[in-house]
């Protein structure tokens, strides 16, 4: 017949499952604190620059906005495709410089084209002094 774990084993197994639960425990406390100071410090800063945000707040005049809630929907819609019509002709300026571009780049003779003959000491740095 097999006795077992005497009662000094069981004690020694709870001992260590409770040390050790202590220890995790203390690990998460101290990681929360620390998260939390950081949180203090992060508001800190945030109140200073709110501090400041609205100081300016008082010495400038803001714009009246403009809600399109509130605007008639012929006007919001005429805004709206000019606005889209002027991305769209950026758009096409944007890719006739490009085309233009590419090109210049593809005429190139590069057959026909004298290099010099320092190229490669061009890659050094010049030479200062005696």
């Amino acid at each position: 017949m097999s006795e077992g774990i005497a009662w000094w084993g069981w004690l020694l197994i709870w001992l260590a499952l409770g040390l050790g639960s202590i220890a995790m425990l203390t690990l998460f406390a101290w990681r929360l604190f620390r998260a939390g100071l950081g949180l203090l410090d992060d508001l800190a800063d945030l109140t200073d620059k709110l501090d400041i945000l609205s100081d300016a707040e008082h010495t400038y005049d803001l714009p009246a906005t403009n809600l399109a809630v509130l605007a008639d929907p012929l006007d919001v819609r005429a805004r709206e495709a000019g606005r889209v019509a002027a991305r769209r002709q950026r758009r096409g300026a944007r890719q006739e410089r490009r085309m233009a571009r590419a090109i210049e780049i593809g005429s190139v003779d590069v057959a026909s084209t004298e290099w010099p003959a320092a190229l490669g000491a061009r890659r050094r740095p010049p030479r200062t002094g005696s």
